[in-house]
Formats: C-alpha cells, structure tokens, sequence
C-alpha cells in the first residue's frame, strides 16, 4: 500500500490536492471502524449527528472518509500550510423547525486577484471555480446550494428568506454535530450577499 501521507505532503497545487482528494477521500464518515457513505442515507445521518467528531487538520487522511465539515478543515489546512488566505463558510436553512433541507460548509481561497471555490464534498458541483471577488464567489455557491435543494425539495419562497450563510473560523477537533452547529453560530460572521 501506498504511503498515502507521502502522496499528501507532496501535493503542490490545488489542482493535485483536487485529484488527491478525489483519489483518496470518500464523502461520508468513520463511527467505531465502520464507514457510513450517502448510500445510506438514513444510517448515514444518524451516525452523523449521533456518534461523529470533526476530523481537523490532516488526520482526514487516515481516515478516508468525510463529510463537508471535515473535508473543509483538511481543505483549510492544506491552503493555510501553503500560504494562501482562505475563508470557510457555511449554508443552510436557519429555519425553527425540522427540514429535509441540506446545510453545507465549503472554502473559498484567493490565487492572485482571483477567488476561487474549491469543492469536493458536494459531488454534483466538484470543482475549482473562478472568480474576480469573493462575493460572486459566495454568491455563486448560494445559487448552486438553492438549485441542489430545489431538486430534492420543494423550498418556498418564505423558506429562502431563511437561507443564511456564515463565515466561521478553525473549529477545535472533535466536536461533535450540534457543538460544531453550535460554534457557528456563536463565532461566526453572519455573510450578507452585496453583489
């Protein structure tokens, strides 16, 4: 087997860790040595908010498996360790009652003048995507997440007004679901769309 660290320090370029990731990481999760994936949905969302910690830094690695939140911390760490200024973010209903409706966290980092959004974890919109400002960049995800909703549910047009998106910071490692919902809500920017 190869030594999968090895291929990540020698990752060099968001284009490779791109590739990296979609070699090496699988979109789902790690409870007790078993893998939970999407497949399962209901299996996989009980795991998810019962029995997983946040994955931080490179530790993903080892595991193979993450969700939104931890692919963006791994994300986070490798753009940091190659000294570009990221932002994390993240969407969902902020609504006062259970929703099918998905959330989601993603990072945004800037090359140049450029900001680029860089998805993994949501597999319909995989991708290094370019952008002039950071706006249209959030902008632009705020779309994809409204449409990727809109197939699966049908969302209201009182229920957008509720679609809210934070710009948080690094989480500690191992939070659980509801801690890490939670530390969103208390450190996290609220992101008004200016664009």
């Amino acid at each position: 087997m190869k030594n999968i660290y090895g291929e990540f320090e020698r990752v060099k370029t968001p284009e490779e860790l791109m590739d990296f990731m979609n070699k090496y990481i699988t979109y789902g999760l790690v409870v007790d040595g078993k893998a939970y994936t999407g497949a399962d949905e209901d299996k996989f969302e009980e795991a998810c908010k019962n029995k997983w910690r946040l994955a931080i830094d490179d530790e993903l690695v080892s595991l193979g498996y993450g969700h939104c939140f931890d692919q963006v911390e791994l994300e986070r760490y490798w753009f940091k360790s190659h000294g570009y200024e990221v932002r994390t973010f993240f969407i969902w209903f902020q609504l006062d009652y259970p929703n099918t409706y998905s959330m989601h966290t993603y990072l945004v980092y800037q090359d140049g003048g450029l900001w680029k959004w860089f998805e993994h974890s949501d597999y319909h919109n995989r991708g290094i995507y370019t952008f002039k400002t950071l706006d249209k960049a959030v902008s632009y995800q705020r779309n994809k997440h409204i449409e990727s909703n809109g197939k699966r549910n049908k969302v209201s047009e009182e229920e957008l007004k509720h679609l809210k998106i934070y710009e948080y910071a690094n989480p500690r490692k191992k939070l659980n679901f509801n801690e890490f919902i939670d530390y969103i809500m208390e450190t996290g920017r609220s992101w008004e769309i200016k664009e």
